[in-house]
C-alpha cells in the first residue's frame, strides 16, 4: 500500500471593489481543515458589509474528501440565506467527478452534468453561476 504525504491545506480571502468575496483554496480541503474555510466565510457574510458574491477558486485544490463537500453544500446554504451567489470556479476535474458523482455537480455549480467536462471558461469565470432566489 502506498501512503500519500498530506498537502496543506491554504486559504486567501480578499475582497475586491466590486465587493465580491475572493478565496483562493490550496491543498487538501477535508475533515480537519474545513473549518478554516466555514469560519472564513460566514466571517464575511455576518459583517457589516456582507459581499454580492462568494467566488472560490479552486484549481489549486489537490483533493475534497466528504467533509470538503458537506463543507460546499453548507457554504451553499448560507450563501442562499444571505441573498449572496457562490461559486466554486476553476474547479479540477477530481472535483467535478466527485460532484457527479454525488448528483451535487447542478445544485453547487449551476450547471447541468452533461457540461461536467467542459470545466469553466477561459480566464477563471465560471459559466452561468447559480444565483440564489429572492
Amino acid at each position: 500500500m502506498t501512503a500519500f504525504p498530506d498537502t496543506d491545506f491554504e486559504l486567501e480571502a480578499t475582497t475586491g471593489e466590486d465587493g465580491a468575496l475572493r478565496v483562493r483554496l490550496s491543498g487538501d480541503l477535508t475533515w480537519d481543515t474545513t473549518d478554516e474555510l466555514l469560519t472564513a466565510v460566514r466571517a464575511h457574510l455576518a459583517s457589516a458589509s456582507v459581499p454580492g458574491d462568494v467566488h472560490l477558486d479552486c484549481a489549486r485544490m489537490t483533493l475534497c474528501d466528504s467533509m470538503g463537500l458537506s463543507t460546499f453544500l453548507a457554504l451553499q446554504r448560507d450563501t442562499t440565506a444571505a441573498g449572496v451567489r457562490l461559486s466554486l470556479e476553476r474547479r479540477p476535474a477530481h472535483l467535478d467527478r466527485m460532484l457527479v458523482l454525488t448528483g451535487t455537480y447542478e445544485h453547487l455549480t449551476g450547471l447541468s452534468e452533461a457540461r461536467a467536462g467542459d470545466g469553466d471558461a477561459p480566464g477563471g469565470e465560471a459559466e452561468n453561476p447559480q444565483r440564489p432566489s429572492p
